[in-house]
């Protein structure tokens, strides 16, 4: 069987189209009535809770779980003995099916939310009895003047740094969907919190002796040697190591995963 053959591709995708509507359209569906509980908790609430900047990171978290629990809901069984059978048993290599995978968590169940997220949102905004006073596109004129780290990058250019991680939180789930074989969302969510608090262990003694005077001085050091002269350069150089920094975790995430499934025993 070759590597990749776009017939055998198309078909695995459909395929995966029909599992994911029947496995997880309905979680979709309650994800993207996100901005409706928001909208019901603006009835009952301060008015900050509707305003638009919040309203924009409930739906970037409703996009975040859809990335990180998509594989675990459309791909569940690919790693159980007996039940995953059908996963190796398809007729396609494992690149189409892993490709197909890839698209699946990574873009179209992240994307269908995010559309989804933003439809009933515009929609609550147009009922005129209803909290929402602006759509999601527009900003409040003193946001406009908040000076942060990515102030100088463009919409675009925020849009593809929120896509790689999304990518990245897509591929981590990817990989832990391949390791537990039970309860996968509640074990990786634990084993992260292990993991960030075992970092914390190690790393707050060390910050904790570190001469900040200095430390800052070293930063400026390394500010002059890399040329940075203005914030808006300092925006760019965290832009792109953050681009750099998540593109490389989700590719090795992502090799991970497809070796794991290269070497998975049925």
């Amino acid at each position: 069987m070759k590597n990749f053959e776009l017939n055998r591709f198309n078909k695995v995708v459909v395929r995966d189209l029909h599992n994911t509507y029947s496995l997880f359209g309905m979680s979709m569906l309650i994800i993207m009535l996100i901005p409706a509980f928001v909208w019901i908790m603006g009835l009952a609430v301060q008015d900050d809770v509707v305003e638009v900047w919040n309203r924009r990171n409930f739906i970037s978290m409703a996009v975040y779980l859809t990335a990180a629990i998509s594989s675990m809901k459309i791909y569940n069984s690919c790693n159980l003995v007996g039940k995953g059978n059908y996963f190796a048993m398809l007729p396609a290599s494992l690149c189409e099916k892993f490709s197909s995978m890839m698209l699946y968590c990574f873009v179209v169940s992240p994307l269908v939310v995010f559309v989804g997220s933003v439809a009933v949102d515009t929609i609550l905004t147009l009922l005129p009895f209803g909290p929402y006073k602006e759509y999601l596109w527009q900003i409040p004129d003193w946001l406009r003047n908040v000076n942060t780290l990515d102030g100088n990058i463009s919409g675009f250019g925020y849009f593809v740094l929120m896509a790689i991680k999304i990518f990245g939180v897509a591929s981590l789930f990817m990989l832990a969907n391949t390791i537990f074989k039970k309860n996968k969302f509640i074990k990786t969510i634990l084993w992260l919190m292990v993991i960030v608090f075992a970092l914390i262990l190690i790393i707050a003694p060390i910050m904790n002796h570190i001469d900040w005077p200095n430390y800052w001085d070293l930063v400026i050091k390394i500010g002059e040697w890399l040329k940075i002269k203005s914030q808006e350069q300092l925006a760019h150089l965290f832009y792109w190591s953050q681009i750099f920094l998540d593109t490389l975790l989700t590719f090795i995430f992502s090799f991970i995963t497809y070796r794991r499934l290269k070497k998975m025993q049925y």
